[in-house]
C-alpha cells in the first residue's frame, strides 16, 4: 500500500453492465478494499464514459448524445469544468455499491471508466447501442 493510500480507500472495483433497454444501460459498481472484499462504508470515485476500451477518449463531441445518472445506490456529483453528463464523482452507499444508468440516443459504443483514488482505471465491458 502506498504511503498516501488509506486503509479505507477503494483499491479495486467490479463493474457489471446490465442488458440494454432502448439505449439505457444499467451499471452496477462494487468498490473493493485492500482485502479484496466489498467496502463496508461509503467512498467516492470519479467515473466517465469513454469511446475506447483503454479509456483514452471521453464520450464528448459535437454529435454526442450520451449521458449518465445515478441509479438507486449512490449519488452523482457532476464535476464543473469537466464533460458534464458523461463524467462525475460518485459516492457509494455504505456497502461500497453504486448504480449508474448510461443513456444513449444514437448508435454508440462506449465503456464506463472508474478512476480509483490510487489512480487505477477499472473499465467496463463494451456497451453497444444501435438506434
Amino acid at each position: 500500500m502506498a504511503n498516501n493510500q488509506k486503509a479505507f480507500d477503494p483499491t479495486d472495483a467490479v463493474i457489471t453492465v446490465g442488458a440494454n433497454t432502448a439505449g439505457s444501460f444499467p451499471i452496477g459498481i462494487q468498490l473493493l478494499g485492500p482485502n479484496g472484499k466489498a467496502l463496508t462504508h461509503s467512498a467516492c470515485v470519479f467515473c466517465y464514459l469513454a469511446k475506447d476500451a483503454a479509456g483514452a477518449t471521453i464520450c464528448v463531441d459535437a454529435t454526442d448524445t450520451t449521458s449518465m445518472a445515478a441509479g438507486s445506490d449512490g449519488l452523482m456529483v457532476e464535476a464543473a469544468g469537466y464533460a458534464t453528463a458523461v463524467s462525475g464523482h460518485f459516492v457509494s452507499e455504505d456497502d461500497g455499491g453504486i448504480d449508474i444508468t448510461a443513456i444513449v440516443l444514437t448508435t454508440k459504443t462506449m465503456y464506463l471508466v472508474v478512476v480509483l483514488p490510487n489512480g487505477k482505471l477499472v473499465i467496463s465491458d463494451i456497451m453497444t447501442y444501435t438506434a
